[in-house]
């Protein structure tokens, strides 16, 4: 939650510092980093994943 909350303020802090650079051409680039920043996320997420179930083996319960 806390990072949604961060993109968004600092998605419409960079939105009205944009210049003179037209809102489809500003807009395109927030959502091709927003979906950069979701495929990282994702990534390290499955990373973390696979290091807890393959490398760090849990002990069985047997």
């Amino acid at each position: 939650m806390a990072g949604c909350i961060i993109a968004c303020a600092v998605g419409a802090y960079k939105f009205k510092r944009r210049g003179d650079m037209s809102m489809s051409v500003f807009l395109m680039q927030l959502r091709v980093a927003a979906q950069g920043t979701v495929v990282g996320c994702l990534t390290l997420g499955l990373g973390y994943t696979m290091i807890n179930e393959y490398l760090i083996k849990p002990k069985s319960k047997d």
